[in-house]
């Protein structure tokens, strides 16, 4: 961590320094001028300025404040550390290195400067900010800081207006202030100003120690306080009042609870006049009808007076006043118009029970988020505060429908009167007593404009989702057409290759094959014409009978193929099958050719075909076997297949050849090496055979 010098001068400089291993450390001494509570604990000292001002300093924090006793006013010597900080820390004072004390030293007790009486005008002006001050008044309005719970604050009522206290719950407690409300007291502290992070933004009084708040007069019982009649609800009348130290303190009022809302409630006073009442948060009003005793500080509304702060509770009366029935629906215009008039803007201009009309402009879903209904008549906004019903009471109000509904009505303006000198005014508020003050009259047609734009997207939509149907099926039949007429050229072009192999298989068979057999026959006519038993002739004669036979077999090979359909066969495994078929009737034939037929042309088919019915030939018509395996793959251009049979073997290197009229192995060398391919016979007398062929495809 850096170095750092303190900024701060206080009974004696703190001084800031970095210890062997680099940590940040410090040392001072002062008063302390507040303590705050929680874990780490944090605190202050009293920094002198001068003229006779004072401030603040930084803060630092106690990590075990069990260990150490000390209250506003004592005289301390600290040090300990400088961190960065984190945690509750950062959340407090983000943004600041944390004085960390590890060492705290109690060295005696002084009072606290001494506080110069003021009034609230010249603390809510700012112009006793870093003095010592005292001030007199009513406790009123306590709360909870809103962001630190270590916090308080309340509004301490004079004649000169409010002043606004902040204090540690550490040394002030929140029920201890909560029982001071409307006690008499003197407050004694240094004057601040609240700069951020606050709901309130001024001038405001931080109580320093725990002798802070010295109480004068307790709170009056709830019998000895001033009641309010109507004539106590003259706006003006009621600043001079104030002005005179009048209505400081809480009043009560009998009455009839009319209506409540989420923020206020209205009180029908006894001669008749409404009271806006907003009740002590987390209390709740009682329903609508009740005769109630209400008490609360009374303030300044832009429509007359009201009670903040208001305890309710129910009494009994036996002559009740009943409530006066509404006038005929007043038009929005007029109320806008009253609302605009400070003369109008009154408690008996404005805050009346009055009925009014409207269309809905709100949705049932903001309905409920809201808990309000917005009407519109004339161009005019109106709302309907729904917050004290539930929302199923409101389940057939929609947009477009016209309502009647009977309520207190109330002007809207933007800010507090304290701190707005022109309130800008927002809007008319009803607050019905009961949810059967709000009647639906008209109900909306159905074609409403929402409606009818909704079709029309909707139809928009399903033509778009057609038009591209539409588009679709055409490329899909597009595609299709085409897939067709593929096949239909390779069908004819199949068909013309059947025909044409017919027609050749008949004239080789009318042909080739008839010569072969009047060759055939010449042949053995000659061998019995060898009276005299010449074994040149014979040799020459078995020979020539063995190449015819072969020939001849070749050519049934070939007829056969040329008759049959293996060719247009789209699997070899299948192709194979058929091709073996007129030599396997006696024998067990198991084939498994992985290769693809697309990846193969036609002469290389035919070459395998070929080989693999001839090796399977072989293996049946001079191996005598009884099962033939045969297996091919296919990898990347190159064809690997193989024929095992369980036959009697043979010896590849004695084994009969061309000489001797056999031409089986040599054909199929001469047709693999021609594909660039290798041959390689495994075979053994009595063991059976194996013969693996390579072919390559050329791509």
């Amino acid at each position: 961590m850096t170095t750092a010098l303190a900024t701060i001068a206080l009974a004696t400089a703190l001084i800031a320094t970095p210890d062997d291993g680099g940590q940040t450390t410090f040392a001072c001494t002062g008063q302390v001028a507040l303590v705050c509570g929680g874990v780490p604990q944090r605190f202050a000292l009293l920094q002198s300025r001068h003229n006779g001002r004072y401030s603040l300093s930084r803060s630092f924090w106690l990590k075990n404040p069990d260990k150490h006793s000390f209250e506003s006013g004592d005289i301390i010597s600290v040090s300990g550390k400088i961190e960065p900080s984190a945690g509750l820390i950062w959340d407090e004072k983000p943004n600041e290195d944390a004085f960390i004390v590890t060492s705290l030293k109690k060295l005696g007790h002084e009072p606290l400067p001494k506080a110069k009486n003021v009034g609230a005008r010249q603390i809510g002006e700012g112009m006793l900010t870093s003095w010592f001050v005292s001030v007199t008044g009513v406790v009123s309005a306590v709360m909870r800081d809103e962001m630190n719970p270590e916090w308080n604050w309340f509004v301490l009522r004079t004649s000169e207006g409010n002043v606004y206290v902040a204090a540690t719950d550490h040394e002030h407690p929140y029920s201890k202030l909560l029982s001071l409300t409307d006690a008499d007291v003197v407050i004694t502290g240094l004057g601040h100003r609240q700069k951020r992070w606050r709901r309130f933004i001024g001038p405001y009084l931080i109580i320093t120690g725990t002798s802070g708040i010295e109480v004068v007069h307790p709170p009056p019982a709830e019998q000895d306080l001033h009641e309010l009649s109507g004539s106590d609800l003259d706006a003006g009348d009621f600043a001079i009042q104030f002005g005179k130290g009048e209505f400081v303190h809480r009043v009560k009022t009998d009455g009839t609870l009319v209506a409540s809302g989420r923020r206020f409630s209205f009180i029908r006073m006894k001669d008749g006049s409404l009271m806006k009442a907003l009740p002590i948060p987390g209390s709740s009003p009682p329903p609508p009808g009740t005769y109630l005793s209400a008490a609360g500080f009374v303030s300044l509304d832009y429509g007359g007076l009201q009670l903040t702060d208001a305890t309710m509770t129910p009494v009994t009366c036996e002559d009740v006043p009943p409530e006066p029935k509404p006038t005929k629906p007043i038009k929005l215009d007029e109320l806008f118009k009253m609302a605009r008039n400070s003369d109008a803007a009154s408690t008996a201009g404005m805050r009346r029970l009055v009925t009014v009309t409207g269309t809905v402009a709100s949705s049932p879903e903001n309905i409920a988020a809201d808990k309000a209904i917005r009407i519109i008549q004339g161009g005019n906004f109106a709302t309907i505060d729904v917050s004290a019903f539930a929302d199923e009471e409101f389940s057939d109000v929609m947009i477009g429908c016209t309502i009647r509904a009977t309520g207190v009505c109330n002007a809207e303006f933007e800010s507090d009167p304290s701190i707005a000198t022109f309130p800008r005014f927002t809007g008319i508020s009803i607050f019905p007593a009961t949810a059967d003050d709000i009647l639906v009259t008209v109900t909306p047609p159905w074609w409403t404009t929402g409606r009818l734009v909704a079709v029309i997207i909707s139809l928009l939509g399903l033509l778009a989702i057609i038009s591209g149907l539409c588009i679709a099926l055409k490329i899909l039949s597009d595609r299709r057409g085409r897939q067709l007429y593929d096949m239909t050229i390779a069908h004819v072009r199949a068909e013309t290759k059947v025909e044409e192999r017919t027609r050749l298989a008949v004239e080789l068979h009318d042909a080739i094959s008839q010569t072969l057999t009047g060759v055939t026959l010449q042949v053995d006519s000659a061998g019995r014409a060898n009276d005299n038993g010449n074994e040149r002739v014979d040799t020459f004669l078995k020979t020539a009978r063995q190449m015819l036979a072969s020939c001849r077999r070749e050519l049934q090979d070939c007829l056969w193929d040329l008759r049959s359909r293996t060719f247009e066969e789209k699997d070899m495994t299948e192709a194979i099958i058929r091709a073996i078929g007129p030599y396997t009737e006696d024998v067990i034939a198991r084939v498994r050719f992985n290769v693809p037929r697309d990846r193969l042309s036609e002469s290389t088919m035919h070459a395998i075909l070929c080989i693999v019915r001839e090796l399977t030939a072989n293996a049946i018509r001079h191996g005598k076997a009884k099962h033939v395996k045969i297996a091919g793959v296919y990898d990347d251009g190159t064809i690997a297949f193989s024929v095992r049979d369980d036959g009697i073997g043979f010896d590849s290197a004695s084994a009969p050849g061309p000489r001797e009229g056999h031409f089986g192995i040599q054909g199929i060398r001469e047709r693999v090496y021609a594909a660039k391919g290798t041959v390689t016979v495994e075979s053994r007398k009595g063991k059976g055979a194996r013969i693996a062929v390579t072919m390559v495809e050329e791509q």
